[in-house]
């Protein structure tokens, strides 16, 4: 019987890398987040020409907006490179601060929908859209 115990350590983890040939394996697919719906699609002039373009699986680009006047942890969201809204402000912080530390998020559109609103003649549009972040 052996007196000898393997010790797990950080030499022990180096000399694991060395002999996986130094490859270090990263995240196979990037990682999701949340699901949200964009904020402020009311305000967009232009969303009647933008939304019926909008299909599932599309990519939406977001961006850090720091100096924004209403929010300091906005984010914009858009699609082919027009504004279409925000992503809602009780969840933006967290994922605000993962941009500000130079993780890159981006976006995938779950569903782009419209229906009659409560009113006669009023559309409600929505776009629910999955938040990845790329690894």
């Amino acid at each position: 019987m052996s007196n000898i115990e393997k010790v797990n350590s950080e030499i022990t983890n180096i000399v694991k890398f060395i002999h996986n040939n130094g490859e270090i394996k990263g995240f196979l697919e990037d990682i999701y987040l949340i699901t949200l719906d964009v904020a402020g699609l009311y305000y967009i002039d232009n969303l009647d020409e933008i939304f019926p373009k909008i299909k599932k699986g599309d990519t939406l680009e977001l961006f850090r907006e720091k100096n924004n006047k209403y929010d300091k942890f906005a984010i914009l969201v858009m699609y082919s490179g027009e504004k279409i809204g925000y992503v809602p402000r009780k969840q933006n912080i967290i994922l605000a601060n993962l941009m500000d530390a130079g993780k890159e998020l981006y976006a995938v559109v779950e569903d782009a929908c419209k229906s009659e609103g409560v009113y006669v003649g009023e559309v409600d549009q929505y776009i629910k859209f999955k938040i990845f972040l790329k690894e």
